[in-house]
């Protein structure tokens, strides 16, 4: 490339002007089409630098006439803290979503930040049986007015599948799935399962995980049976189970699984497609439905077989996915069976070393391709109408990212040469892969339609652990009933009426406060002096083994967010430095032997981290007249393009 179109090409993509060109936009009129593509984890330098080079070639025609800003996410760079941002125009005091997991004050004890669940109340009991009066059910616990109710008063028909932070789907007349936060039928974020015929891999606790042993008689044949919910309908609640059958072909190195009247076939390393399960709740009158898939990971000498999370079918959900609720049926008998679950790509697995990275892959790009068609088929309904709003949600890149980050950063202490010299340099081809989506949304979408596309945060290396827990410990804040601490909780060993402060969360740090915690210790009128003194002891907190800080900020959430859910908050954000990120034990209340420690894990690339550090991406077709964008200024902008005006309790302000 010639160095004045470098440079020319440089200027365009990241300038972001007080004033936009005169063209369909600048005059004021209300468009009748807006489309949003959120690509999760999209960073803006790895794009801009690989479309400069080349490697993106779709990417650079568009900067060619469009922009790209480097935009501020949340505090912290969470999913679900962002796209909820996204969503309500809002800072996560506006909406009360500050991590994916909170805490109970009550209890001290780790929950979902994005919804609960309300069980059943007031039965009767019939033997066994205990039959409900009245029925649960699962609240959203985000607040906020989502920007398509706006759109929905203004009579502009809106699609918007799998936006984060929106399980179960608000209400609406227009057409929503749910995203990350729509868990499994066991309500887990996602617990897949293995068989295997190695007893000792059987004898294994691993995380996310179910394990069950298998024996093969002499003819090849075994069987086993897969958990599924509890009945809610006993006493007892036993889970429900599903027999299968297995004949395995060694000198193959095949199998023929046989559940409830499919015949699956597999070869090694071969994926099924989905397969339909029924759980009898009632033999006939009841039951729950499921979805899944199997992977064949070993069939010689040892029998190793996947079968994925129990996904909400979305032919018939058990669960409230999508508004309406036929619209998830509708998909899917046009499309054929989808992913349901909030995160798809089972990184556990990955992680537990059940996959290889090749099985990863291939889960990985099958999720892709279904997110693919679902937007195809989307953007030709977009098209067709007069007036209409898209947005299409993403997450292979950022699921991708944080595992096949260590396959190119040799610095990583995971670094696999084998696996990297097989495998390549998977995070460019996910890159390459969404270069394609926008070539083919240039190609398809008319010039005069505005375009954005948007990512909730960066990415940055996750090379060393930090244990705030285990710090808080040392440093005297945390006090425990035992002196061996690796590996213990504190929700088991704490003394709480000792301790003054802890830690859940990927970033909150919580004081153990007087007349909020069950045993708070820190009186109201101590508490912010006792702040000030962590927050200047985390900043000068040094790596013992590379001398780096690995904490670059620490936010204190009463000064920088708004009060609607201040209860909720944690008292402070912790924003690591790049290579750094909180102990996944940290943030269930774990302790480990070290404070900062080497991350020993194909989880190696991260965004968890000081939002300064990993900046979102905004690509559009129009100017915009920020230079300082934020996430929560962008549905502010959606309702200003189709000639909306910024609602009073929104946070964000139109960058148009």
């Amino acid at each position: 490339m010639k160095r004045r179109e470098f440079i020319k090409l440089t200027a365009a993509a990241f300038a972001a002007p007080y004033f936009f060109s005169r063209n369909l936009w600048a005059e004021n009129r209300a468009n009748q089409k807006v489309l949003v593509l959120g690509i999760d984890g999209l960073a803006p330098d790895t794009a801009f630098r690989m479309a400069m080079n080349g490697e993106l070639p779709n990417i650079k025609k568009f900067l060619e006439s469009g922009y790209l800003h480097k935009m501020n996410t949340t505090p912290p760079p969470q999913s679900p803290v962002a796209w909820a941002s996204f969503i309500t125009g809002r800072d996560p005091g506006g909406y009360g979503i500050y991590d994916f997991i909170h805490r109970d004050p009550k209890t001290y004890m780790p929950k979902f930040s994005q919804s609960d669940s309300i069980p059943a109340s007031h039965f009767v009991k019939l033997g066994s049986w205990k039959i409900p009066l009245k029925g649960g059910k699962i609240v959203l616990n985000r607040g906020g007015k989502a920007f398509w109710e706006y759109l929905e008063a203004a009579d502009i028909d809106s699609t918007v599948f799998k936006v984060p932070a929106n399980y179960p789907p608000s209400e609406t007349k227009a057409r929503t799935v749910s995203g990350i936060g729509t868990p499994d039928l066991l309500g887990t974020y996602g617990t897949y399962y293995l068989y295997t015929s190695d007893e000792r891999e059987a004898q294994q606790d691993l995380s996310g995980a179910r394990i069950f042993y298998v024996y093969f008689n002499e003819y090849g044949e075994s069987e086993a049976e897969i958990e599924g919910p509890a009945n809610p309908l006993k006493e007892e609640e036993e889970p429900l189970t599903i027999p299968f059958k297995i004949y395995l072909d060694r000198d193959s190195r095949s199998a023929r699984i046989d559940i409830q009247g499919n015949e699956i076939l597999l070869k090694e390393g071969e994926m099924s497609r989905w397969i339909e399960l029924n759980f009898e709740v009632i033999t006939g009158v009841q039951s729950i439905k499921a979805i899944v898939r199997l992977i064949l990971l070993e069939a010689n000498k040892k029998f190793r077989l996947y079968i994925s999370p129990l996904c909400v079918d979305p032919k018939d959900p058990a669960l409230p996915i999508s508004t309406p609720k036929s619209y998830s049926k509708e998909l899917a008998e046009k499309l054929g069976i989808f992913h349901t679950l909030g995160l798809p790509a089972d990184t556990k697995a990955l992680s537990n070393l059940t996959f290889s990275v090749g099985n990863f892959i291939t889960q990985s790009m099958s999720i892709l391709d279904e997110s693919n068609k679902v937007y195809q088929y989307e953007l030709e309904r977009f098209l067709s109408l007069k007036k209409g709003f898209l947005f299409m949600y993403y997450s292979a890149l950022d699921q991708g990212q944080h595992m096949f980050w260590a396959l190119s950063d040799k610095k990583h202490p995971y670094y696999h040469p084998d696996d990297t010299r097989r495998y390549g340099n998977m995070v460019a081809e996910l890159y390459r892969r969404f270069d394609k989506v926008f070539g083919y949304t240039m190609k398809k979408v008319p010039k005069n339609i505005p375009i954005i596309i948007v990512s909730d945060h960066g990415f940055a290396p996750f090379r060393r652990r930090v244990n705030i827990n285990t710090w808080l410990l040392k440093e005297g804040y945390l006090k425990l009933s035992t002196g061996d601490y690796d590996g213990a909780t504190i929700m088991e060993e704490a003394k709480w009426g000792e301790s003054r402060a802890y830690c859940i969360g990927l970033n909150g740090l919580y004081i153990n406060l007087q007349g909020r915690e069950a045993e708070g210790t820190v009186k109201p009128q101590e508490k912010r002096k006792l702040m000030e003194e962590i927050k200047g002891k985390l900043l000068d907190l040094k790596d013992p083994e590379t001398g780096e800080k690995p904490i670059t900020a620490v936010f204190i959430t009463e000064d920088i967010f708004s009060k609607d859910y201040q209860y909720r908050a944690p008292d402070f954000i912790v924003g690591f430095n790049r290579n750094y990120r909180m102990d996944n034990s940290s943030a269930i209340g774990g302790l480990t032997k070290e404070v900062v420690y080497d991350n020993m894990d194909w989880w190696s690339g991260d965004h968890c981290i000081d939002p300064a550090k990993v900046k979102a991406s905004l690509f559009s077709n129009f100017r915009i007249k920020n230079e300082n964008p934020s996430m929560w200024d962008i549905p502010a902008t959606i309702l200003k393009l189709f000639g909306i005006e910024t609602p009073p309790d929104m946070k964000g302000r139109s960058l148009i």
